[in-house]
């Protein structure tokens, strides 16, 4: 077995205990409504966090940033932005701060990772395929709630943390 491959979970998990064991900022569950008989009913990460941690949006959580790290890691998005998310053949870096879409904003990258960058709006003439809204339909489009981790990674990797 590979165990590179848990590295990178492995490290935000230590991240994350790191970070809970010295700060004094409380992250409470968000409320969830009660699910209608019949129904089923998903669980997320989504935890609203109070007051906003060190320079990241009110609402988004270490939790957030590091699952949304996994499906960076896992999905399409390490093709084109590379897997140090410093920029591919077919996809900007990162991680400089310099975006070409969007002002760099949380809200500006969930906006841009739900809709997508179609070819013809591309501003580097290098890259030459289209970014898909929700990440592509394979294996299958991303929730809202994924989104907002990946937004949330996206957003870790030019601000303090």
């Amino acid at each position: 077995m590979n165990y590179r491959s848990l590295t990178r979970p492995a490290l935000a998990i230590a991240a994350i205990a790191a970070f809970a064991a010295c700060t004094k900022t409380t992250v409470q569950p968000a409320a969830t409504p009660a699910p209608a008989p019949g129904t089923t009913t998903t669980t997320t990460t989504a935890t609203v966090a109070t007051p906003a941690m060190g320079g990241m949006p009110a609402g988004v959580t270490m939790a957030m940033v590091a699952t949304g790290d996994s499906i960076f890691h896992a999905r399409s998005c390490r093709t084109c932005h590379g897997m140090d998310a410093k920029g591919a053949e077919n996809g900007p870096d990162l991680t400089s701060g310099h975006y070409g879409h969007v002002d760099g904003s949380y809200a500006s990258l969930v906006q841009l990772i739900t809709t997508g960058v179609p070819k013809a709006a591309i501003k580097n003439p290098d890259h030459l395929k289209a970014m898909p809204a929700r990440g592509g339909e394979r294996p299958a489009p991303l929730t809202d709630d994924q989104i907002r981790e990946v937004a949330a990674y996206v957003y870790s990797l030019t601000h303090k943390m």
